[in-house]
């Protein structure tokens, strides 16, 4: 477990980080406001070693899989429609306040009013959808969230048993190394700074999944550059049990 870290010389560098996630339409986003932190071992092999100590594996993790499933859909057919809603919304507004700004009877005004007609028949039916899966989502989280949380008390008293000896491996692993773990959260952009001492580092961090309430992306990894891109293709897409 105590995993050897080799010293390397100079001074402290700085190592730029930053998330994309996939938002509602695929498309890697910049996340904000989420914490990430710089540590001086492998956070995925204590974690790992303890996993291989407890000797039984985490319990329901198959029977969550299916109601995660289950939910997953108007989960995601709810969250498109709102966020479709709010971005036809916030594009009214706008034009809204762009036709107040114009003088009355030009042709510039007769413009964004018929835009603004427009965009308010499309609301309509946009608005309507969000509602139908509104309650489509409302029917699932009665029918499946109580058996998703009997089943995730198992799982969380076999981590709390599972992980019970991380913290102090976790001390061992920096007082003897005189390395404490960096903690930095992203801007608006998606970014975070480190500056970290000499020698082996990793950067862990975890964000919610924009598409799915019952998943997360992860990432745990080294610190080989000055920059270091969290993505789809440098993480893992997993359950949170």
């Amino acid at each position: 477990m105590l995993l050897a870290l080799a010293a390397c010389g100079g001074g402290p560098r700085q190592v730029a980080v930053r998330i994309l996630v996939p938002d509602l339409e695929g498309s890697e986003t910049p996340i904000p406001g989420v914490v990430l932190l710089a540590l001086p071992y492998d956070r995925d092999s204590v974690l790992a070693a303890l996993e291989r100590r407890a000797g039984t594996p985490r319990p329901n993790t198959a029977g969550l899989d299916s109601l995660f499933q289950a939910f997953g859909g108007p989960f995601l057919a709810f969250s498109r429609a709102a966020w479709r809603v709010e971005r036809l919304t916030r594009e009214r507004d706008s034009l809204a306040r762009r036709r107040g700004d114009a003088a009355t009877g030009s042709p510039a005004a007769a413009e964004l009013a018929a835009r603004l007609h427009a965009l308010d028949d499309s609301l309509v039916p946009l608005q309507a959808e969000a509602e139908r899966t509104r309650a489509a989502l409302s029917r699932a989280r009665d029918s499946l969230w109580p058996r998703m949380e009997r089943l995730r008390a198992d799982a969380r008293s076999w981590e709390a048993s599972t992980y019970a000896g991380y913290d102090t491996i976790v001390r061992t692993l920096t007082h003897d190394r005189l390395q404490e773990g960096v903690a930095d959260t992203t801007g608006a952009t998606g970014w975070a700074t480190f500056r970290l001492r000499p020698g082996r580092w990793w950067v862990t961090a975890r964000s919610p999944d924009p598409r799915d309430a019952n998943a997360e992306w992860y990432w745990n990894l080294p610190v080989a550059g000055d920059t270091l891109l969290l993505n789809p293709a440098t993480g893992r897409h997993r359950p949170r049990y």
